[in-house]
């Protein structure tokens, strides 16, 4: 009997050399999970401020919304300018040490910032910093409706012997998940665009003071170039591009926040209660993933599709 068993448990387990295909398909199932779930969140997230129920309950949602822009913003701006400092002396020591494109630096740096490292730059840096606040912040609000919910079961329990309402059945309901959401996308929707242009334009001070001390290069030259070389799709993509980074990034925050996974959060509280290493780690990966598909899709249909050679510092190709 014993021998018929353990040949059964042995056919049972699936090869090693299958184990790599299975994990595969782990991650792929996994991703679109945490993708559906997102896309959940956003949809509720939108619905909360279309169907706000009262006015006081549509005033407290713009209220959350602009406390989640200011911490952003407060935030960001140190990090998305520290990250720019460094992009826009590099880009104009790259046409100093290059020796070619000497008069064309501020097409190096400003079109360079502008239409692609700024806005990629600062999701980039939010993928980074959202996270880590929205995670632990929503993880925490969904421990507090656990206890909640316990404490409503006893109190139901009190009140058949009491015939009273308690305390607890007193206190104001937790919001939805759209609640909870809507803000921090509606925040990071407006802060990503916003701190792309904070970075665009620190880059382009650095860049500037860089060609000037290294190169001599004149200010009104430096200038010049930008004005011959800015396309209006390069403005329009800061916006656009700002807009989706921080939209995908605080909406996949929010998914792993809301997520009801009791199991992971025990273990989490158990380290000490803000511990969110898993789930920061996740959210951070899918997002520069996300921005970085974004970003490529943009210049596909945006750039690719139109002529390629606009306005450049090279003789375009002739056939």
């Amino acid at each position: 009997m014993a021998i018929g068993t353990s040949m059964n448990a042995s056919e049972s387990e699936s090869p090693a050399w299958l184990a790599p295909i299975g994990w595969l398909g782990w991650l792929v199932v996994g991703t679109l999970g945490h993708l559906g779930a997102t896309a959940v969140v956003m949809i509720s997230a939108a619905t909360s401020f279309v169907r706000s129920s009262d006015d006081d309950e549509e005033a407290g949602l713009w209220s959350a919304t602009i406390a989640e822009l200011s911490w952003m913003l407060f935030a960001g701006c140190p990090l998305v300018g520290l990250v720019h400092v460094a992009m826009g002396s590099f880009l104009s020591l790259q046409a100093y040490y290059g020796s070619t494109f000497v008069d064309g630096t501020w097409a190096v740096v400003g079109v360079g910032l502008l239409r692609n490292l700024a806005s990629m730059m600062t999701g980039l840096t939010l993928a980074g910093l959202l996270p880590v606040r929205i995670i632990p912040e929503l993880r925490d609000m969904q421990r507090r409706r656990r206890i909640e919910r316990a404490r409503a079961t006893q109190a139901e329990a009190v009140r058949g012997s009491t015939g009273r309402p308690t305390a607890a059945e007193r206190e104001a309901p937790i919001p939805s998940p759209g609640r909870l959401a809507g803000p921090r996308l509606l925040a990071a929707v407006v802060a990503t665009p916003l701190l792309s242009i904070w970075g665009c334009l620190v880059g382009t001070v650095v860049g500037w003071q860089s060609s000037g001390t290294l190169m001599g290069l004149p200010s009104e030259t430096f200038f010049l170039m930008f004005v011959r070389m800015i396309w209006y799709r390069d403005v329009v993509g800061l916006l656009v591009k700002g807009s989706l980074f921080g939209l995908f990034t605080a909406a996949l925050s929010c998914s792993e926040g809301l997520r009801n996974d009791e199991s992971e959060t025990d273990g989490d509280e158990v380290r000490g209660g803000s511990t969110h290493g898993a789930a920061i780690l996740r959210a951070s990966c899918l997002s520069m993933a996300a921005i970085l598909l974004i970003n490529m899709t943009w210049f596909v249909l945006i750039y690719h599709a139109a002529p390629v050679y606009g306005p450049s510092l090279l003789q375009p190709p002739t056939p």
